[in-house]
This record gives C-alpha cells, structure tokens and sequence, in this order.
C-alpha cells in the first residue's frame, strides 16, 4: 500500500490548530519507512486504510524528509514562523503525486496540483473541461502572501464563491509589468545597428498592440531568440500558457529559413502573432529606412508584403 505523507506544525506544544501544513515528497516504500521510524497508528480510522502518525520537532522533519524534494518544508522551516511542534501523518494513497482540490456548487470546479513547489503548475478547469487557468504555484504563493499549498487551496475556495474562473486567471497570471521588468534588465545597455537603445523597439510594438495580448507579446517578442530565457522560464514565471505559445511562432529559429518562419506564422492561424509580427515588421522598416538599412528593409517589405497579402485572403474568404 503507498502512503501519502502530510507535516502540520504547530506554535507550541498546546496549539491545537497547526501554522502550517504540507505534503511530503520522496519515501519510496511507505510502510517500511512507518516501521522504521516508529509511527503509531491512530485510532478510529478506518481499519483496512490505516493512517498513522508520529509527533516529533520540525527539525526531526527536515532530517527525515530532504529538502531537496520537500522545497515547500524548506520555506516552512526557514522562512516560516517559529514553530516547536510538528507532527506527520501517513495516509494511504493513490499512485498519482498529483494533489485534486473540487469546490463551488455541486463541486463543479476542480483545480489540479502537480506539486507544491513554487514552479508546481496549477490547473483550474470545470468538470472535465480543459484548463482555463494554468500557472505555477509560485503566481498565487506571492500574491496572497502565503508559503503552502494547503494555504493556496484555502483561499482559492473563498475566491470561488465570488470571482469567475477567467478573472481568476487574469488575477494571478503574470502580465505587462513583470514583462517590463524582464525585459528592462535582460536589455539594459543593448543597442541597435543605429546606437539606439534596442529597449525602444519591443516598447514601440508593445505600444503598438490593440489588446492586452498584443502588448504582453509585443513587449517580450525578442526576449527567447535574443538572450538565456526559454519559454519554460516563461512559463515558471506565471506567463499563461496562450502568451507562451504565441512567443514561440514569433522566435524566429536560425534553422527555419526566414519566409518559412513567417508563413508558419500565417499559416497558425494565430491573430495574436500575425498582429504582433505586423507590428514588428512596422517598426523594423521605419529604423531600417531611417537608418540606410536597405538589405534589411528589403526583407521586411518582403515579409510584411506577404502577410498583408494573406490576411486580405482569409477577408475575401470569410
């Protein structure tokens, strides 16, 4: 039988309500680890799925349980506040690591955890519907202002009864600001072929954008293909899943010869993309011609040319 390891910890000895709660990762053989460190069972539970527990100090527990898989114990232990007793309980346990929490009416909404470190994603849907929220732990660790997932999940409950599932999203995603600051400093001090601060060019197609997503991808176009970031720091960062997947039609890979990457783009049906990459290509002729780039506008008129000849033929289409 697997077993499913849960730590509370508790101001002092007499608390009755722990501070803290969390999963424990990383015991391979459940019952042998229950015999072997002296766990009692507790009574009145039901006797085929015994649980059982073991009353120690939160130290015991980091000793027991490795912060390397338990980061969320770490941050309780360290950052936390001064707790001096703990107590872990063992629960029988399905295979899955993944954590389920169903709530609203007739518990309609189910939100999915695929851990509890901050870089977990979180997955809300209704039913069995796909997700319309998928974001890392992390984005609702530091907006409520709490350390665990047992926190996350209390007030996520509160948030339902009064805030629809999109707005959930938006209130928790990671947005313009925080593109603001990524870029601001992974560009700080980059030029362009004209001594110009190569800042101004993702400001001028974010401010370009028509929508909340035209900006967001307008600001961070460039960050994948021109420094360290990937799009799974995007992701881990709380960018949505939707922003994400339109950066990568956008990043341009030196595999993919240029008019194949932009036909990709028009042939993705993505509009998010194709408004962005007319935003870019906008600005790009306006600094090449300016600039005397000529071997540059040529290619950007090619391609602006092509994409504007494509979405005329999606209008007659429709």
């Amino acid at each position: 039988m697997k077993y499913q390891f849960i730590a509370e910890f508790y101001q002092d000895k007499h608390s009755e309500k722990p501070v803290y709660k969390t999963h424990l990762w990383g015991v391979e053989d459940g019952e042998a680890f229950i015999r072997e460190h002296c766990f009692t069972e507790v009574p009145d539970f039901d006797p085929e799925y015994p649980k059982y527990m073991k009353e120690m100090r939160d130290i015991d527990v980091a000793i027991l349980f490795q912060f390397h898989k338990n980061l969320e114990l770490a941050e309780i232990i360290m950052a936390g506040k001064p707790c001096r007793k703990a107590v872990v309980y063992a629960y029988p346990a399905d295979e899955d690591s993944e954590i389920w929490l169903k709530f609203g009416v007739e518990q309609a909404h189910w939100a999915r955890f695929s851990g509890n470190s901050r870089d977990s994603r979180v997955q809300i849907s209704e039913m069995y519907f796909d997700p319309v929220v998928d974001l890392p732990l992390r984005c609702f660790k530091e907006k409520l202002g709490v350390l665990t997932l047992f926190e996350v999940m209390e007030k996520l409950e509160k948030y339902f009864h009064t805030t629809p599932l999109e707005d959930i999203q938006k209130e928790f995603e990671s947005g313009i600001e925080r593109a603001i600051d990524i870029v601001a400093k992974e560009f700080n001090g980059d030029l362009d072929l004209d001594g110009n601060p190569q800042l101004l060019h993702m400001t001028a197609v974010a401010e370009a954008g028509k929508n909340k997503d035209e900006i967001l991808v307008g600001m961070l176009h460039d960050l994948v293909e021109d420094t360290h970031w990937s799009f799974e720091d995007l992701l881990n960062e709380g960018f949505p899943v939707r922003i994400v997947d339109t950066l990568r039609l956008l990043t341009h890979s030196k595999d993919t010869p240029y008019m194949d990457y932009i036909r990709n783009i028009c042939e993705s049906g993505n509009k998010v993309a194709l408004a962005v990459k007319v935003n870019d290509l906008n600005h790009n002729l306006k600094r090449g011609r300016a600039g005397g780039h000529w071997q540059h506008v040529a290619k950007h008129e090619k391609a602006l040319a092509y994409i504007q000849e494509f979405m005329a033929k999606q209008k007659e289409d429709e």
